[in-house]
């Protein structure tokens, strides 16, 4: 699961497991990896115990609050840096912690570290559309070249519907070679506008016909976003704040663009599992504009559990979008398991028996996922700062097993 350093490596799609998402800018953070000065060996950053006991809202016992502390405690003792679980079950909310935040320093990690949520980021922007199309701004079957007329090759015959359900058949820009090329010569802070990344994929055929295939891509919500503030005439970033984080009092969800650093208390990512290399701290190896309305923003767990809540009650959006968001394209997201699917902007998956939606995200050494049940009464999240592309059997498994020890435990 490693990458030569001297190769730029491009975005893999590991459908294939609950843990995966498809990589933005960590791809090519690998690709920067520059030699440790020492190996790393298992154990070697070997993780505290959780740095709290969990913490349930209503102070009074709950078996899975004793859950979610042995299910950080089995990450970091598998060799992961740190970890953070949320897990809500019908107004019972348990959070714990373990592992370290900040390798160098040795600081703990805790449930209200901030750090990069990836492709959580697209439900964000999934749920601006779908109010746009609400209020009768924009339709779901609208053509791109409506909307951004001359922006991408074949615009006339791709919908927002299929931007935002991956039906598109467009080119990932970040599978480009020039992606990686100024983060390779070490220019980390290299701003690329989206339509800088637009081009990136415009030089490119699309994959396949708009409508007939499911093919995971950031240029779509790239194009999204962009769409947004063609329709609203405000940046991404204003109607963002103006109409989910303000709303919602998200105070700790944020949209870096040109700044490489996330707020603190922050959770350095990092890349594991090198030969011969220590951990390699890549929280600000690319500039977080590579991602944008795809999968820039800066989160906590609670702040994640929240969003995701509001929506999935229908606070967010009037039930008729709510409904849209939530119906599952006719394509296979995984071969391996039939119960996935992919709405507009949200993943559907069944855990312990409950189908969930929400979604996974994989940037610059973090990996997290948050689902919510429909109803809103059952939610994981769950996050690590260790990219999963750099993972081993061991900490693969310890992933999967997490989740019945959490969420399924009553």
């Amino acid at each position: 699961m490693t990458r030569d350093a001297t190769t730029p490596a491009r975005p893999t799609r590991r459908r294939g497991r609950w843990v995966a998402a498809p990589l933005c800018a960590a791809s090519a953070a690998a690709a920067v990896l520059a030699p440790g000065a020492t190996a790393f060996a298992a154990g070697h950053h070997a993780a505290p115990s959780p740095t709290a006991a969990p913490h349930t809202a209503q102070g009074r016992p709950w078996a899975a609050g004793h859950a979610v502390q042995q299910a950080v405690r089995q990450l970091t003792g598998a060799g992961l840096p740190g970890a953070i679980a949320l897990v809500r079950d019908h107004g019972r909310t348990a959070t714990a912690a373990a592992g370290y935040a900040d390798l160098a320093t040795k600081r703990p990690m805790t449930s209200a570290d901030h750090l990069r949520i990836g492709s959580n980021t697209k439900v964000f922007t999934a749920t601006l559309v779908l109010q746009l199309a609400a209020e009768g701004r924009l339709g779901l079957d609208d053509t791109v070249q409506q909307l951004l007329p001359g922006i991408i090759k074949g615009g006339d015959h791709i919908t927002v519907r299929q931007l935002l359900n991956h039906t598109s058949g467009l080119y990932p820009f970040d599978q480009d070679p020039a992606f990686a090329t100024p983060y390779l010569h070490g220019d980390a802070g290299y701003y690329r506008s989206p339509r800088q990344l637009v081009a990136l994929a415009n030089a490119h055929a699309p994959l396949f016909t708009p409508g007939t295939k499911f093919s995971y891509s950031n240029t779509n919500y790239i194009l999204l976003g962009l769409i947004i503030e063609k329709v609203t005439h405000h940046s991404y970033k204003q109607e963002l704040n103006r109409r989910i984080i303000q709303p919602l009092g998200l105070r700790d969800t944020k949209l870096p663009v040109r700044s490489l650093k996330v707020q603190k208390p922050a959770a350095h990512g990092y890349l594991i599992n090198q030969p011969g290399r220590a951990p390699k701290d890549i929280t600000s190896a690319i500039s977080p504009s590579t991602t944008w309305a795809a999968g820039a923003l800066t989160s906590t767990v609670n702040d994640l559990a929240r969003f995701d809540r509001a929506l999935l009650t229908g606070r967010l959006l009037p039930k008729a979008q709510l409904n849209d968001m939530m119906k599952a394209g006719p394509y296979k997201v995984d071969p391996a398991d039939p119960t996935k699917g992919y709405g507009l902007g949200l993943e559907k998956i069944q855990l312990c028996g409950v189908t969930m939606w929400g979604h996974t995200g994989t940037v610059l050494g973090t990996q997290t996922n948050a689902f919510t049940s429909a109803d809103g009464t059952r939610q994981l999240v769950l996050t690590t700062n260790a990219d999963p592309d750099t993972w081993n059997a061991g900490q693969v498994s310890a992933w999967l097993t997490t989740a019945r020890n959490t969420l399924c435990a009553r």
